[in-house]
């Protein structure tokens, strides 16, 4: 078990939300999959955030406004 695994089951890793990373992506897509309903598509990692806290990340929430706003 890693070090930031707080539990699991058939198709995810629960993780402590340590460390912050800044995230980019090339859009939204719709995907039942995720529990935001929406993936980003290419997503990857810019860059570590050491300034922030995990409360000061962007909630499930905004994937959805996201998602919203772009028509999904």
């Amino acid at each position: 078990m890693p070090a930031r695994e707080t539990g699991r089951d058939s198709r995810m890793v629960l993780v402590r939300p340590e460390p912050v990373v800044e995230v980019a992506s090339d859009g939204l897509r719709r995907s039942p999959r995720y529990p935001a309903g929406a993936a980003p598509r290419f997503a990857r990692v810019v860059r570590h955030r050491p300034d922030r806290s995990a409360a000061e990340a962007d909630p499930v929430a905004s994937v959805r406004e996201l998602a919203t706003a772009e028509g999904l």
